[in-house]
């Protein structure tokens, strides 16, 4: 009897594994085609040098970064990246027919939907290389002078999964139209997208690529009043990549009843997670970041240092110690014979603007009452925004208000009022004298301060509210003219001088005269105000 054997199913197993092998290095390639291609490799050296460049040539400025707004705020840049993924996907998809080969690879022995799956695959190549750009601006950031705050993972997988969208829309739009034109005027409307989720405040901006916050609304905040749908937002944009992707194999030629499925599970998974991420703050997180405002001390850790008591909110504990460099210096300044009224200091958060922009005022009453529980009377507010001096930066203000606010008080010894105060005469310009010639940090912010002012006195107002200390004109440039003269000399005559200096009768007129200045800036009139 003569039997046989069948090669068959060996043979159908080795043409699976060839074909798999083909598909996976097929995925390199489209890979590495996608990450050169001129509009990827272009974009992406773009945001390297946007990054690299102020982080070389201003790097001792950089310091005090908030790693939780940088989280988020790293994002922004990386939609350059996106685009040029956009760009080069769309292209890549449209070569085959502009090329007129599409025939050609239709004969190969990859059907066209699994090469149009090889190609949504490979936008995860960039998406990682996106993902390790933004990791490594986050953890530089972690490095620096003063970091607070924490990095937040939901944000920066934002990164990845926008790239990947990017580059899935960018194919699925070749698909859909053969010309070149579609893709750049999808790309122009995804870019105006993009700019509305950036700027907008509206809950509706978690429905763009990055839902971005006003700076000036959304100062740096502890995580525990933190309330974003940052998961939400990126299991959304997976979800629309998904989309994206089933609808660019369904064109390639995988019309099945599983591929419809999966199609119709995403759209109603994408629009759930859409409403979820929709969401406003919770009632609890609005709770906690009104109790945060009002009275902070329970949120707290302190530390004392030379019988001052700082405290802040522990992500920006790091911070105590500029604080302290700040007032200690301050303090070393006057006079051994001059009494030092207490001190102790407080973080706060940033007050929030009124209707049309208007300032508000501090709420001193409820701090006070709250200072009074934690054993800290007095305290002096200092911001969630800080920065080196020099930075140019806008959070350079509250530095340099938190140093005039040290200033005033030692030189009147009288607590913060609401309101603008003008500390008039002679000791007004000792005050900012006082302020910025301590430490470097308050003499580059006063420089940058100064950059950006026109005219008329100075307003050291803090914590974005309408109270702080102003300074008249007469005031500002005889204190502007102590800083401009030989320090050592300058010095030596304050603290010789400081009775009279800090004297509320002493115009500004006399203390020139005492100090043997001209002030620079306005002339001074005959009849320089005096404080009562």
């Amino acid at each position: 009897m003569i039997t046989t054997t069948s090669h068959e199913p060996k043979e159908s197993r080795r043409s699976v594994e060839r074909a798999g092998h083909i598909w996976l290095a097929l995925v390199i390639q489209q890979t590495w085609r996608l990450v050169r291609h001129p509009a990827s490799a272009m974009t992406f050296l773009l945001v390297l040098a946007a990054w690299l460049v102020p982080l070389i040539t201003n790097g001792a400025s950089a310091a005090y970064p908030d790693l939780t707004s940088s989280s988020r705020t790293v994002q922004y840049p990386m939609l350059i990246f996106a685009a040029g993924i956009f760009a080069a996907a769309n292209l890549i998809g449209l070569q085959p027919h502009r090329h007129h080969t599409l025939e050609f690879e239709q004969a190969l022995s990859l059907p066209q939907w699994q090469r149009a799956a090889a190609l949504c695959l490979a936008t995860i190549g960039p998406a990682l290389l996106g993902l390790a750009l933004a990791g490594a601006q986050v953890a530089v950031q972690t490095r620096q002078r003063g970091a607070a705050g924490s990095v937040q993972m939901g944000e920066l997988l934002t990164v990845p999964a926008v790239i990947v969208l990017a580059g899935i829309l960018g194919q699925t739009v070749a698909d859909l139209s053969r010309r070149a034109a579609t893709g750049f005027v999808t790309l122009s409307v995804l870019a105006i997208i993009s700019y509305v989720g950036l700027s907008s405040s509206s809950s509706l901006r978690w429905l763009t690529f990055v839902a971005g916050e006003d700076p000036f609304e959304t100062p740096p905040l502890p995580i525990s009043l933190v309330d974003r749908s940052e998961w939400w937002h990126g299991a959304w944009l997976i979800g629309l990549a998904a989309m994206a992707a089933t609808v660019t194999l369904w064109q390639a030629g995988l019309r099945t009843k599983p591929t419809a499925m999966v199609a119709t599970v995403l759209l109603v998974g994408v629009a759930s997670i859409g409403v979820m991420q929709l969401r406003g703050p919770s009632a609890d997180a609005t709770a906690r970041l009104r109790a945060a405002a009002t009275a902070p001390a329970r949120m707290q850790v302190c530390e004392t240092h030379e019988a001052v008591t700082y405290c802040a909110f522990p992500e920006f504990r790091s911070r105590i110690p500029a604080w302290a460099a700040m007032v200690e210096a301050q303090v070393r300044t006057v006079p051994a014979g001059v009494a030092v009224p207490p001190m102790n200091v407080r973080q706060h958060l940033p007050i929030k603007l009124g209707e049309h922009g208007v300032t508000q005022p501090l709420p001193l009453a409820q701090w006070a009452a709250d200072d009074a529980v934690a054993g800290t009377p007095g305290a002096l507010p200092v911001s969630t925004r800080w920065a080196a001096g020099g930075a140019d930066s806008f959070d350079e203000t509250e530095v340099l208000g938190f140093s005039v606010q040290v200033a005033a008080r030692l030189v009147t010894g009288e607590p913060l009022a609401a309101g603008s105060v003008r500390v008039c005469g002679g000791r007004g310009a000792l005050v900012l004298w006082l302020a910025a010639s301590t430490t470097s940090d308050a003499r580059r912010a006063l420089e940058t301060v100064l950059s950006h002012t026109s005219g008329g006195g100075l307003d050291f107002s803090i914590l974005n509210a309408d109270s702080g200390v102003f300074l008249g004109p007469e005031e500002a440039a005889l204190g502007l003219a102590m800083l401009d003269g030989d320090r050592p000399q300058v010095r030596a005559k304050v603290v010789e001088l400081w009775a009279q200096l800090a004297n509320p009768r002493t115009t500004v007129e006399q203390a020139a005269s005492l100090l043997g200045l001209s002030p620079r800036g306005p002339a001074l009139a005959e009849d320089s105000i005096t404080c009562e």
